[in-house]
């Protein structure tokens, strides 16, 4: 998935912005594959890419029964983590390569919302 987002997106960003992009999409991704609590198996996870004269927004929708998660109360600040530590800086990261993070509820779903400028 993480691959044909990037493709999908190559063609707006620079090779910077589009890096940090596919940084972005790997970590949430798989953040909410292996942490989303209170979730099936099986849920399925609503992806959208919106393409704008001024940036690119990626839309990741909580699956269905999982538990809210707000990221950016739980980020750490990257100069805070032990360079030597095995975890605990997709969060983090997320919050450093995008240009704008916001999560709330849209039609009934939680979103988290990423914006890349071109």
């Amino acid at each position: 998935m993480v691959q044909l987002l990037v493709a999908a997106a190559e063609s707006s960003l620079s090779q910077d912005v589009l890096g940090r992009f596919g940084i972005c999409t790997s970590e949430t991704l798989t953040n909410l594959v292996l942490h989303a609590k209170n979730c099936a198996p099986d849920a399925k996870i609503q992806i959208t890419l919106r393409d704008t004269e001024n940036a690119v927004f990626l839309e990741v929708f909580d699956p269905e029964g999982a538990a809210p998660f707000d990221l950016r109360k739980y980020a750490t600040d990257l100069s805070e983590i032990d360079v030597m530590a095995e975890g605990g800086r997709g969060l983090g990261l997320i919050m450093a390569c995008a240009d704008h993070v916001a999560y709330g509820r849209v039609d009934g779903k939680y979103r988290l919302e990423l914006t890349f400028s071109k």
